[in-house]
């Protein structure tokens, strides 16, 4: 039983076998619907073969179409809410003439993303995303590296600044954001608070400095699904507020990113002083904000990497570091001891445009036929 798709577009091509390991999962494996086995199977016109995705049981049923993503989303946990909004009458419409509006463009849509039909980015793609991070407040606090060490992405390793394990929970402003170029009205501009730590992979003859999300808020539903699905990030959807600057400030002042669970109303904050510069190389403000990777680990146990470019950021030194939340309930017990007292290290970013790759599997298992 699996899945075949059009080999010969080039978003089909790179997406499908992305999400290989979660098909395999689901007893599905994966081909292109130009396997010739595929076409003596089905016994279409060439000009109907090409049509549509389809899920093909050994029993000689099949799905086509978008009741293929029906199927898978029903059977995964975290995209079942996905499966609810395209079974709804009236929403299954809109849902379906989506489908076949993408199906019926997809060549179109593939070479204005700028991918192949072996699914490989050609050189100046169109990124994921793009971005401005504003106004970041960073506080810093010392754990034990053997609370990190079981999160570590397979293909990477701890990043320690002087021998010592940091984790740093941030709080910053999502503004101007475009997924593939295009803008989704209404998730533009939103708050983000996070929790990382850092790692290093040595690949392709450099050190690439990267980080790993613990647990991700945001207050946009899309943007959580956008970013587990796309890339299995920690994002978890929150009431959220914010006291920011307005446009043209010289100096942030007190920056406040403020969240609500069932726990109450938490925050991250901190007050900017002094003027905004560029960290010294060597530094901890420069260790903490000049990872440009990022490393998420998959369910199947292998990692994606994706880049992060962005210019050097000026920092403030930063007054008054606040965290109340609910540690445990956030990130576990485990980081409640490190996060209880204060930071070792704050500052303030002022970040800049930012531009994140679409994600590469570093490793992965996958089945390649689906003949027996």
């Amino acid at each position: 039983m699996g899945a075949v798709y059009d080999g010969a577009c080039g978003i089909c091509s790179r997406w499908v076998p992305f999400w290989a390991p979660t098909l395999v999962r689901l007893g599905l494996d994966i081909a292109p619907l130009q396997a010739p086995w595929v076409a003596e199977r089905l016994r279409l016109p060439a000009d109907a073969l090409l049509t549509d995705l389809r899920l093909l049981f050994r029993d000689g049923r099949q799905l086509a179409g978008a009741d293929v993503y029906r199927y898978v989303m029903r059977r995964l946990w975290w995209a079942y809410p996905m499966y609810l909004l395209s079974a709804t009458p009236g929403l299954r419409r809109v849902f379906d003439h989506a489908y076949r509006a993408f199906a019926d463009n997809r060549h179109r849509a593939s070479a204005a993303c700028r991918i192949d039909a072996r699914g490989a980015s050609i050189p100046g793609a169109r990124p994921f995303l793009r971005a401005d991070w504003r106004y970041l407040v960073m506080l810093n606090y010392e754990v034990d590296p053997a609370v990190l060490e079981p999160l570590v992405p397979a293909g990477t390793t701890l990043d320690l600044w002087h021998g010592r394990a940091l984790v740093s929970v941030v709080g910053f402003r999502f503004l101007a954001t475009r997924v593939f170029g295009a803008a989704i009205p209404g998730h533009r501009n939103f708050d983000e608070v996070n929790l990382r730590f850092y790692v290093r992979r040595e690949a392709e003859g450099e050190c690439r400095r990267g980080v790993v999300f613990i647990g991700e808020l945001v207050p946009r539903v899309a943007v959580a699904a956008v970013a587990r699905w796309a890339y299995n990030e920690p994002y978890s959807v929150v009431e959220m507020r914010s006291t920011t600057p307005v446009p043209g400030a010289t100096s942030p002042g007190r920056l406040t990113y403020e969240w609500r669970t069932r726990a109450g109303w938490q925050r991250v904050a901190a007050t900017a002083v002094g003027s905004a510069a560029i960290p010294d190389s060597g530094t901890e403000p420069a260790f903490v904000t000049q990872h440009h990777w990022g490393y998420t680990r998959q369910r199947d146990g292998s990692t994606l990497e994706y880049a992060v470019e962005h210019p050097t950021w000026g920092v403030w030194d930063a007054a008054e570091p606040e965290l109340k939340a609910d540690v445990a309930g956030l990130y576990g017990p485990h980081f409640v001891a490190a996060l209880s007292g204060p930071p070792r290290s704050a500052f303030v970013a002022d970040g800049s445009p930012v531009t994140v790759s679409p994600p590469r599997r570093l490793a992965a298992t996958v089945r390649a036929s689906l003949r027996s």
